[in-house]
């Protein structure tokens, strides 16, 4: 009897029998592979929503990707609020990503924006020519894409689902016909030189609104001729400097006027007019935008003229296009905001777009 307990204790401290051995293997390796199976289906089901729309990702919340410029132009900056507002009124996620007017770099914002697959894409072109490669990429998605504001230069309107923003020709036709106006009104007929601001090297505004200022002015009133410009890069800083640059290499050619393509960019033109001895009031001075700074120097007489054209009005219709895609709503594939040309008589058109 002390040998057959010994031998059982002995035994129980051992392995067990081959047969009782290969069912406790069995067992452990089914445990094991079922919970193998259990972790990845969890894993797929995770994967699942990371690759999928980005809509069920998020409740089925519309994920879109906003492509803009500098924030520092105050136009650009209500452009891109107005924006944030109607998406989230809308129930719409909006991812921004801001670039310095520098289209490498947003070549390959737009890159990264393809890789997160979002149901749309907006984009405010940094440079009007370099954007294209971009907008085939996109298309080559299958994303949604809103042109905003700067019209690319291509004849291929398919590279978009909507271009929404202003006709920037039509812009600086508008801005020739009040430099006309105003060349009238101080009694300096049709004949005189004038001088340009422009904004930012290749940016579609810059490159547009200066062809439509010069091609109607050649047809309204050849005597007038832009004689020297520079940029200002939508900045007012900046514009005081190249302003003072144009005065300074002009100063011999009797200047009786400026165009600056933006109003902000006019008030720096100002200031340093000023500096220089020179009488604003003097000359035709007409901007773009109807900006709070043209609305103000025009009240106060320093500014001939300005160009409505709304930051808020120019976001809300690149709001609605992308709302009516996301819907699967018809959309048209140009929509232009429309120009008007504004002086001291009806400045109080420009309330609106200043807040007022």
């Amino acid at each position: 009897m002390s040998l057959s307990t010994g031998s059982s204790v002995e035994h129980s401290n051992e392995c067990p029998p081959r047969s009782k051995r290969s069912t406790m293997l069995t067992s452990e390796i089914k445990r094991r592979i079922l919970t193998a199976l259990s972790v990845l289906m969890a894993l797929a089901l995770l994967s699942g929503c990371a690759v999928g729309t980005s809509g069920t990702a998020n409740g089925g919340r519309k994920q879109v990707v906003l492509l803009t410029v500098s924030q520092t132009c105050d136009y650009c900056a209500k452009h891109t609020d107005t924006l944030k507002a109607a998406m989230a009124e809308a129930g719409i996620d909006l991812r921004v990503v801001v670039n310095e007017f520098n289209a490498a770099d947003q070549a390959q914002q737009v890159t990264q924006a393809i890789s997160t697959q979002p149901d749309a894409i907006i984009v405010w072109p940094a440079d009007s020519r370099a954007i294209i490669p971009s907008l085939v990429r996109i298309k080559q998605a299958e994303i949604p894409v809103v042109v905003t504001n700067s019209y690319p230069q291509t004849d291929d309107t398919s590279l978009w689902t909507a271009y929404t923003g202003p006709n920037d020709i039509a812009n600086g036709q508008a801005a020739a016909r009040a430099m006309v106006a105003g060349f009238e009104a101080k009694g300096y007929g049709d004949t005189g030189n004038i001088v340009a601001l422009v904004g930012p090297p290749g940016a579609p505004p810059t490159i547009d609104r200066l062809k439509g200022f010069e091609d109607e002015i050649a047809q309204l009133a050849p005597g007038i001729k832009v004689v020297g410009s520079q940029p200002g890069n939508w900045d007012q800083t900046l514009a005081t400097s190249a302003s003072a640059t144009l005065f300074t290499q002009t100063r011999g050619d009797d200047i009786k006027g400026m165009y600056s393509e933006a109003d902000n960019m006019m008030a720096g033109a100002l200031v340093a007019a000023e500096r220089q001895g020179i009488d604003p009031a003097s000359l035709v001075m007409v901007g773009h935008n109807c900006s709070i700074e043209g609305y103000t120097n025009i009240t106060e007489g320093r500014q001939y003229a300005s160009v409505l054209q709304s930051p808020f009005e120019d976001a809300d219709l690149a709001a609605r296009a992308t709302e009516n895609i996301l819907a699967e709503q018809p959309v048209e594939n140009v929509q232009y905001l429309v120009p008007r040309p504004i002086d001291a008589n009806n400045i109080d058109d420009c309330k609106q777009a200043v807040g007022k």
